[in-house]
């Protein structure tokens, strides 16, 4: 009963937000960060932490207080933008974002391998996707089995009007290995928490628990590893696409998934640290302690 009243309560949200006029959803959005921010306060504990830990004596507790406010405030407004996908097509999508960067993945494409879109919770992530979508490129982003299974297929549905299509993760690996092999992208957020397929990689100087996925893949199959986020300019986003990263098996195979998931995580990290209101502070990344076990990905 209580995912019925929550699956209902979103649908009746999204229906009065889908058709706001965006600098008046943007407004509310921002609105939203700051209620949730100062009078809800949900983790802000963990934010502040998260802040503390990464940037130390770097910033003045000021500056931590002002990437934290930035940070509720553009999840207000990812969230926000989220509803009013099934509204986006081609036209739209390009005049909010800057998608001059998208073509740095055409020669990739050529090389018929595939490409592994190394990104995170960053920005509007799922912009980034629908940029990806409605500007015709085979997209493929991995998914988590939402507890509410009713708003877990509504996300779902609203990804793939726009072009993306998605794996779940209980069971990605043939699908991404299938994807690869018809030389489609592949989407990957690395940067959570996991205690499953992961290995401890440096995240802003402390142990992380990691997905090994990408760099198995990309050892697996030749596919590139293409660093993709998408940052918020005011009322608009901009497309950042780094150069590929080429992995490269060795006798040592154990000791290569370790070397590429440390360096798509100091990866991950730089962009963090170059635009910090952007990223998603509210998540306990170093929650898996090191004594945790990896298990390993069967691949065959």
């Amino acid at each position: 009963m209580r995912h019925t009243h929550q699956y209902f309560l979103g649908v009746t949200i999204a229906a009065s937000v889908r058709y706001l006029p965006r600098n008046m959803m943007l407004f509310l959005g921002s609105i939203l960060g700051d209620f949730v921010f100062y009078i809800l306060r949900i983790r802000r504990k963990q934010v502040f932490k998260n802040l503390k830990f990464a940037f130390g004596n770097q910033k003045s507790d000021i500056e931590l207080k002002k990437i934290a406010r930035e940070t509720y405030k553009n999840l207000g407004k990812t969230l926000l933008e989220f509803l009013q996908l099934p509204r986006m097509n081609g036209t739209r999508i390009r005049r909010i974002v800057d998608t001059s960067g998208l073509c740095k993945i055409d020669p990739i494409l050529k090389e018929g391998k595939g490409a592994i879109l190394l990104g995170a919770h960053f920005g509007n992530w799922e912009l980034l996707g629908a940029a990806f979508g409605l500007g015709g490129y085979p997209v493929n982003v991995i998914g988590r089995l939402s507890d509410n299974r009713r708003i877990g297929n509504t996300i779902d549905r609203y990804r793939g009007l726009v072009g993306m299509k998605v794996i779940q993760k209980n069971d990605p690996i043939r699908k991404v290995l299938r994807a690869l092999n018809n030389n489609e992208l592949v989407a990957i957020l690395m940067d959570q928490n996991t205690r499953k397929d992961m290995i401890f990689a440096d995240f802003f100087g402390r142990p992380a628990a990691t997905a090994k996925g990408p760099a198995v893949f990309a050892l697996r199959t030749g596919a590139p590893v293409v660093p993709t986020f998408i940052v918020r300019e005011g009322k608009f986003h901009k497309i950042l696409i780094g150069n590929p990263i080429y992995a490269h098996s060795s006798e040592d195979a154990d000791n290569d998934i370790q070397r590429y998931t440390a360096q798509f995580s100091k990866v991950i990290e730089s962009y963090i640290r170059q635009y910090p209101d952007q990223w998603f502070w509210l998540h306990n990344r170093w929650k898996t302690r090191t004594k945790h076990v990896s298990s390993k990905i069967e691949v065959c």
